[in-house]
This record gives structure tokens, C-alpha cells and sequence, in this order.
């Protein structure tokens, strides 16, 4: 009996944490994607805003330009936003925009230095999008539906 709990009790704590952490997903949490509260959207897909980020796409489905602002590599909530919404590491990021710029395709988003700098100039230009960390959010912005 107690060869088969040795056998047994790894195996079920293994099941145990992969199933709390689908319950519990700490990246969901960490950034929060917002616009203006005057933006004129208030909802994204997931296909939308992965390829307006990663430059292949410049307007939503209704037409209307956007701006995406980053923020500075190796911050938190940067590393956060790429590997939550495009799948993609800081690293993939960063080789995918030296390959867009060596071959003329485009250019990455103007990077900001942090949460705050991105809420600032959001409250400024009702085109452009951010994300940022939680503490960050006020009655200024809008948290965008990600569909």
C-alpha cells in the first residue's frame, strides 16, 4: 500500500496544481489593456490586438485609425502584455521588430517608460491604446473588452 501512495501522490499533486492553475491565472490580472475614456471603442478581439501590436494591422473593424503604445523593455507589465495576448516572449518581440525595421515593413510602437507615462498620454489622444498595470487604472481610462 505504501509503494502505490508513493506511485500515486505525486500524480495527484501534479493534477491538483494544473487544475488551480486554470482557476487562477495570475497573468490575467497583471495588466489591464485601456484606451481614453473618450475613446469611440471599447472592445478589441484578441486577433485585433495582437496584430496591431506586432504592426500587421493600423485600423479596428470599423476603420478607425489606432496607436499602440508600449513600454520600455524589461518592465513587468511589458513582458506581462507580449506573453498574455500575442504568445510571444520579450525576446520574440524584440527579434520580430529588428526583422520588421531591417526590411522596411514597419516600425515597433512608440515605447513609453512606464504605466504612468502611458495612462498620460492616453487621457491625451482618444486613438490610442495601452497597457498597464492595475494600480494605475482611474476614471480617466476604459478597460478594453478583449474578445
Amino acid at each position: 500500500m505504501t509503494m502505490v501512495k508513493r506511485l500515486i501522490a505525486p500524480g495527484i499533486s501534479l493534477l491538483l496544481g494544473a487544475m488551480l492553475s486554470l482557476i487562477y491565472n495570475p497573468a490575467l490580472a497583471e495588466v489591464l489593456v485601456v484606451v481614453s475614456a473618450d475613446a469611440p471603442f471599447s472592445r478589441l478581439t484578441s486577433s485585433d490586438l495582437r496584430d496591431i501590436y506586432l504592426g500587421r494591422r493600423t485600423q479596428i473593424a470599423d476603420g478607425m485609425m489606432v496607436v499602440p503604445l508600449d513600454q520600455s523593455e524589461g518592465t513587468a507589465a511589458r513582458s506581462e502584455f507580449y506573453t498574455h495576448f500575442t504568445g510571444q516572449t520579450p525576446a520574440q518581440i524584440k527579434a520580430h521588430w529588428a526583422r520588421q525595421i531591417f526590411t522596411g515593413r514597419g516600425q515597433p510602437p512608440q515605447a513609453l517608460a512606464n504605466s504612468r507615462a502611458v495612462v498620460e498620454r492616453l487621457v491625451s489622444d482618444t486613438k490610442a491604446l495601452g497597457y498597464i498595470d492595475p494600480a494605475f487604472l482611474d476614471e480617466r481610462l476604459r478597460v478594453l473588452t478583449i474578445e
